[in-house]
């Protein structure tokens, strides 16, 4: 029996950014790890808003971050829809997850 020969199928071109990961060699470890940490301290939050709504001292202390920190991560989180102001309390804005990121 012979076989039917199969056509190749051509190269799939690569993106630019996989290009530019080939030159560059790839993420540097320092880069990789300061990812590795933005992700840990969202998480770290995350987890903290389960049990309520929260200001971002409660937020610092319960995640042991401190306030800038804590506050620049509530912030990017707020701005890309994960949390929302609820309410106020001793002049401090309460934040939420949002429905579905519970």
């Amino acid at each position: 029996m012979s076989e039917i020969p199969q056509a190749e199928k051509p190269a799939k071109e690569k993106s630019p950014i996989a290009i530019l990961r080939e030159k560059r060699g790839g993420m540097s470890d320092e880069l990789m790890e300061f990812f590795k940490e933005q992700l840990r301290i969202r998480k770290a939050l995350r987890e903290a808003l389960k049990g309520g709504a929260k200001s971002v001292p409660e937020l610092a202390e319960a995640c042991a971050l401190g306030k800038p920190v804590t506050l620049w991560h509530v912030m990017a989180m707020r701005r890309y829809g994960e949390l929302f102001e609820s309410a106020e309390r001793n002049g401090y804005p309460l934040y939420s997850l949002k429905e579905g990121q519970q």
